[in-house]
């Protein structure tokens, strides 16, 4: 049976509706109230420049502040490709300059008029403030619409609500942006097969189907990223020059299904997987995403696939997800899995400045580091060495920061995007927004049958009801917001 909306239950939603408006009203204030706890009044952004803020690099103003004159940079004429203009800003950097740009949290070369960049972002059922800075909530934007769980909404089998809550969520994101409370770059979904639902974080999937994880990331990518909010956004020819909203990324790339279990952790854990499983299950949903969805971005994971890491797996990357299947974008490694490499697989025993050449020559194009132990991810750590030893060409950093930046082109970061200019704090957990969520909350609910008259509890005769369970389960105000939210 096709994928659409399921048949409602009218009695019982009809009386759940009101509960769910409240519910949905209480996660924005919940929100708000726990992110002006935490501050974030008087921070800059998205782009500051000499005590000004832009919203876009290539505003002669902007140049102007930094003592230089925007026309003199090809990157900035809108008249030229958009490979041309990448080629052109790669190409004035040093090689010290090109390295620091390939970690999430890249500097920028203000040389060159190139302003820093934080690159992580999340938002899985909504936007979210995890990650380090690039996305806040403060003072004119205290808190964004939280949608029901990924597990939720898959159960209600509606591809169009899929797409919408996408398209919600993207919205909030440009209207953010525009007040410097986000960037442009979100690494959602999270499209994990997960086989044993009781897995600790399986909230963040819809399931255990690569074919309903499949069109659930399709779908929700293409609300994320389409300009027009319809189908695939085809204003250009040129896929790597075709206009995105905000950018999603596919992850968590491949057979990425344990967390903790046992004694196996993801930082150590070793999937042996057969090729037939490798396709049908672990394979499909990604292939689906990047095909179908036209995502921007796919993250590596941490564990190893038949004994390689997946970050330095090139017939994963390069084979797979950029040559076979056309990825338009970048490739991003899950937070300190180059590191990871090294530290806890101890893969090969490499060095630092060996796992650095090993994750690009595969394919990775951006890594992202936790800035554990002392150290920021290993790409810009190790990344200049790496080239003067020889274990990778200066070629290949081009190469990789031609990936990122045709990306944050393609997203108006350079030149705007007027369409999404009016954007503002109004449109952040609008009312409409807020709805969408209560009904994408009806939606996925599963009816029990209720054989022994048990369900609802009738309150005539339960006077009390105990709640057993760990403290931030039983309290669950924050909980509320779900997995994958800071507070």
């Amino acid at each position: 049976m096709p994928l659409a909306a399921m048949p409602s239950a009218s009695s019982f939603l009809s009386r759940c509706r009101p509960t769910l408006a409240v519910a949905v009203a209480l996660l924005c204030a919940i929100a708000a109230a726990s992110s002006a706890a935490g501050g974030g009044a008087g921070r800059r952004g998205p782009i500051a420049t000499a005590g000004k803020n832009y919203t876009r690099v290539c505003d002669p103003a902007r140049f102007a502040a930094l003592g230089l004159d925007a026309s003199r940079f090809r990157y900035c004429d809108a008249s030229l490709p958009y490979a041309d203009r990448v080629r052109d800003l790669v190409g004035r950097m040093t090689l010290e300059e090109k390295v620091r740009n390939l970690g999430d949290q890249a500097e920028g070369a203000p040389r060159v008029g190139l302003p820093p960049y934080r690159w992580w972002g999340e938002a899985l059922h909504g936007v979210s403030d995890v990650g380090p800075g690039g996305t806040w909530f403060g003072d004119v934007v205290p808190g964004a619409t939280s949608f029901p769980l990924v597990i939720n909404a898959a159960a209600a089998f509606n591809e169009s609500l899929w797409r919408a809550v996408g398209t919600a969520v993207s919205t909030e994101v440009r209207a953010m942006y525009n007040l410097g409370h986000a960037e442009l770059t979100y690494w959602s979904p999270n499209i994990n097969v997960v086989r044993d639902p009781r897995w600790g974080r399986a909230s963040e999937t819809p399931g255990e189907d690569p074919f309903l994880v499949g069109r659930y990331a399709v779908n929700f990518v293409r609300g994320m990223q389409d300009v027009a909010g319809g189908g695939c956004s085809a204003a250009a020819a040129d896929p790597f020059a075709r206009p995105i909203k905000v950018s999603s990324c596919c992850k968590h790339f491949a057979a990425y299904d344990v967390d903790a279990w046992f004694k196996a952790d993801r930082l150590t854990f070793d999937a042996q997987v057969q090729e037939r499983d490798m396709v049908e299950t672990f394979e499909r949903p990604f292939e689906m995403c990047i095909r179908d969805g036209d995502a921007s971005c796919v993250m590596c994971s941490y564990n190893r696939v038949n004994g390689i890491p997946a970050c330095a797996d090139a017939r994963l990357l390069t084979e797979t997800v950029r040559e076979q299947w056309q990825l338009h974008g970048y490739i991003v490694s899950d937070c300190d899995s180059v590191r990871v490499m090294v530290r806890d697989a101890k893969w090969l025993n490499y060095t630092g400045v060996e796992a650095t050449a090993a994750a690009m020559k595969a394919g990775l194009d951006l890594d992202c580091g936790m800035f554990w132990e002392g150290a920021r991810d290993f790409f810009t750590t190790y990344g200049v060495d790496a080239v003067r030893q020889g274990k990778i060409k200066e070629a290949d950093v081009d190469n990789a920061l031609t990936n990122v930046y045709l990306t944050l082109m393609r997203l108006g970061f350079f030149d705007g995007m007027p369409e999404f200019e009016s954007l503002g704090a109004g449109d952040v957990c609008s009312k409409d927004h807020k709805e969408l969520a209560a009904d994408a909350a009806r939606q996925g609910m599963v009816l029990l049958k209720n054989d022994a008259r048990r369900l609802p509890v009738d309150p005539n005769k339960i006077k009390s009801v105990s709640l057993v369970g760990l403290l931030e389960h039983i309290n669950a105000t924050d909980v509320m917001l779900g997995d994958y939210r800071e507070l």
